[in-house]
């Protein structure tokens, strides 16, 4: 242990020395300085910025009370500032909503917070000594917990730290081993940092590491990318619809007109349509607002024939309660639905509520569903193969912040499609951290991406996570993008995370059982 306390900087020292506010401050700020690594600012160096000041704090406070409230007051600090962006959603209908404001972000981030906090006292009841052996256990025992924070409760892993690296080559490395062992690389790199004292070999340990990852990725970005053999164009619409404005009387038939005007004409083969883009559900081909019948024989008229992947809904009756779907269907000639597909994972609160059917009695909903007690989950990840279109693989939303959740059963889809309705959140960095997670996916699933939102970040994305084509925030108009051929299976997309948490598991219980020893 001699060489790691000849590696321990004065920095923490002199942190240690701050009285309780100060040291609640300074992590805060360090927390949140990780945001800054996120997009759409992009400052990766944030990440080697922010967690070595995180691990000073955490040296700085011996005990398990103030390493799990170190690793709480870093969490907070990064989700707070992380997770504004939810704001947007509830300024929509401000009367209604708008109070929830601070307790849904607080709350959100302050309960996220604590697998942070227990991430960090673990750490320190299996490495109590600061050194580079804490370093190493901090960044599996904090990798593990972000880790759970993906599954437990329906799992919301958003903005986690390798996300920071999405404009470097370090990205590529989600090829190989997923975004939660770069999460593990990431803190390890940072971690290191922290080590900065007489010995110079954590730094130069890090240092290696963080080049070796930024080579590995450019020799995979060297690739070309391959057309298809056969030439498949797709069409992205966006018609620009405010969330406000989307369901009023009056403007349904703006964006209506407007998505079936961008659809007519061209040379594509396929054409998509945002979440949640028409009135009519799928079991109802026409439905009529005011003085006018919107149905799926329009749709089908514009694309002329073509198939059109459109975000609607649908509905399954019971005997005293409707089941509601967010739903994809794919339209075919004269209007028929040739298949569909209903969203698996919800966002809780914004399209369900827990014991939906009481909620709904007591005059709840859900802030984006508008249905009594919110939609209900479809089966699972699906492909969908219609004849003369490469199979594919649709998520609605949220659904692409989830790495675990493309992997299906039978063929291997030849191509992604993300429909959404980021509108909620106006010009926020929301969205553009959507699509940032969404290009994870094509990398580690080595699948071309196309994705239509209805108020942007449209893009086409190719399986390397480049963005190919994109049509900007707030702007009405469609891409034409034709789709390259996905590249061999990354490894992740063969394993998925079974190697990490086997990895993880193992790593922990035996410096656990190594400290017992020394203990002994």
């Amino acid at each position: 242990m001699n060489s790691d306390i000849a590696s321990i900087p004065q920095a923490y020292r002199a942190l240690a020395g701050l009285r309780r506010w100060g040291r609640f401050l300074v992590t805060l700020l360090a927390g949140a300085s990780l945001t800054l690594s996120q997009q759409p600012w992009g400052f990766w160096p944030a990440l080697l910025f922010g967690i070595p000041v995180i691990v000073w704090m955490w040296w700085a406070r011996p005990g398990f009370k103030q390493a799990a409230f170190t690793g709480w007051t870093a969490g907070f600090g990064m989700l707070i500032f992380g997770l504004y962006w939810i704001a947007e959603a509830f300024l929509v209908d401000i009367a209604r909503h708008g109070w929830m404001i601070p307790f849904v972000i607080g709350g959100l981030a302050a309960g996220l917070s604590l697998f942070w906090g227990a991430a960090f006292a673990l750490a320190r009841w299996i490495a109590p000594r600061p050194g580079v052996i804490s370093v190493i256990v901090l960044a599996l025992s904090v990798t593990a917990f972000e880790m759970a924070r993906t599954y437990v409760l329906t799992g919301f892993p958003w903005g986690m730290i390798a996300y920071g690296w999405m404009d470097t080559p370090v990205a590529q490395l989600t090829a190989h081993v997923g975004p939660h062992m770069l999460n593990l690389v990431t803190l390890l790199i940072g971690g290191l940092l922290a080590c900065n004292g007489r010995s110079g070999w954590p730094i130069i340990a890090a240092g290696t590491a963080l080049l070796a990852s930024l080579q590995i990725g450019a020799i995979r970005l060297e690739q070309e990318v391959i057309p298809r053999p056969d030439v498949y164009t797709v069409r992205l619409v966006q018609p620009n619809a405010p969330q406000r404005e989307k369901w009023l009387a009056d403007r349904i038939p703006v964006f209506y007109d407007r998505a079936l005007g961008f659809t007519a004409g061209g040379d594509y083969d396929a054409v998509v349509w945002p979440e949640t883009s028409v009135p009519q559900r799928i079991e109802t081909p026409a439905v009529q607002i005011a003085d006018r019948i919107y149905s799926w024989m329009d749709i089908s008229r514009a694309a002329g024939g073509r198939p059109a992947l459109i975000g609607t809904r649908s509905t399954e009756p019971e005997p005293d309660w409707i089941n509601w779907y967010n739903a994809l269907a794919v339209v075919g000639q004269d209007g028929a639905i040739l298949a569909s597909y209903a969203k698996h994972s919800l966002v809780p609160g914004g399209e369900f509520l827990p014991f939906d059917r009481t909620m709904s009695r007591l005059g709840l909903r859900s802030v984006a569903s508008g249905t009594s007690g919110g939609f209900v989950p479809g089966p699972g990840p699906a492909t969908i193969q219609i004849d003369g279109m490469p199979r594919v693989q649709p998520l609605i939303c949220y659904e692409a912040i989830f790495p675990h959740e493309l992997r299906t059963d039978g063929p291997r889809p030849e191509w992604i499609v993300q429909i959404t309705n980021d509108a909620w959140f106006g010009k926020s960095s929301g969205p553009w951290q959507h699509l940032a997670q969404a290009r994870y996916r094509a990398i580690e699933q080595g699948l071309p991406l196309a994705r239509a939102a209805n108020t942007g970040i449209s893009a086409f994305v190719d399986p390397y996570g480049r963005l190919m084509q994109t049509l900007a925030i707030g702007e009405a108009g469609f891409l034409d993008g034709v789709l390259p051929a996905p590249i061999a299976a990354p490894l992740y997309a063969r394993s998925g995370d079974l190697p990490g948490v086997v990895l993880l598991l193992a790593a922990l219980s035996g410096f656990a059982a190594s400290t017992r020893r020394g203990r002994a």
